[in-house]
């Protein structure tokens, strides 16, 4: 299943405006020119949530607090890192919003998770 429903309540709900959409749209489809992943909401939901939730943020200028050190050297140690940091870069420049530090490195959490996610079935992902 697509994303539409679940950017039009995020839409209603104010958590995100029409430019938004436009931008994650351009994620997606970037993802599936790029990587050859269709993201759906059975792959990449909570993925989708974050991206949606850190633009209303950087939208409005609210702060997240940064990950905890042990988290973030946790996550650069995994295999799938340099993959996800790489990704990252793309959504970066398929996106017209830019994403603060913070938020980028949320975002490559959601990012190694979807990689953990899809690796089963894709297992080019390595």
């Amino acid at each position: 299943m697509d994303f539409t429903e679940r950017l039009n309540l995020y839409l209603e709900g104010g958590m995100i405006q029409p430019e938004d959409i436009a931008d994650i749209q351009a994620i997606i489809a970037m993802f599936d020119t790029k990587y050859h992943i269709v993201l759906q909401e059975e792959n990449a939901d909570t993925f989708i949530a974050h991206l949606c939730a850190a633009l209303g943020r950087t939208a409005s200028g609210e702060a997240v607090e940064p990950l905890p050190p042990e988290v973030k050297a946790e996550l650069e140690g995994l295999d799938s890192y340099p993959k996800s940091k790489e990704m990252l870069q793309e959504v970066m420049a398929a996106a017209r919003h830019r994403l603060n530090e913070t938020e980028q490195d949320y975002a490559l959490l959601h990012i190694n998770n979807l990689i953990a996610r899809l690796s089963e079935e894709q297992p080019q992902l390595d």
